[in-house]
């Protein structure tokens, strides 16, 4: 999310937010635990955080298994392939859920006047869902090798 007031310009992450003014940037790490005050703000970030996390290892472990399934016998085969399509369509609901998180992150920052836009991050997400969403469509039409 990217903010602009002005010469100054801070862009949230779901990890960084970054502060730069003429030609000097600073980053800091995001320090958001449910102890602070504004609780609406940090948990939808930690919402981005947890499924975005998930969806990357969950990506990870799916191609491990269509992988393996090339070069596995039969019987084993089926069970990992059916593995893979149902971490595919997990994958595509957090991928979802993690941008709609950000989205909402938009709409808390957005309020009082203050003018937000999507940044480079929002957009690489978005064709990320777009992407994954082909993978899924590709991963129910892959059939078993007949040995």
């Amino acid at each position: 999310v990217e903010i602009t007031t002005g010469s100054y310009t801070s862009t949230y992450g779901l990890w960084k937010i970054c502060v730069s003014s003429l030609d000097v940037r600073e980053c800091v790490p995001l320090k958001c635990s449910t102890a602070t005050g504004d609780s609406n703000f940090c948990s939808r970030i930690l919402a981005g955080r947890a499924f975005m996390t998930l969806a990357r290892i969950l990506s990870g472990i799916t191609s491990i298994c269509l992988f393996i399934c090339a070069f596995i016998d039969e019987k084993t085969s089926r069970i990992l392939l059916l593995i893979a399509k149902a971490l595919a369509f997990i994958c595509l609901i957090m991928g979802i859920i993690s941008v709609a998180a950000g989205g909402s992150t938009i709409q808390t920052l957005s309020q009082d006047g203050v003018k937000c836009s999507l940044s480079a991050a929002s957009i690489l997400g978005i064709v990320a869902i777009i992407i994954n969403f082909v993978g899924v469509i590709a991963s129910f039409f892959i059939k078993r090798s007949q040995k």
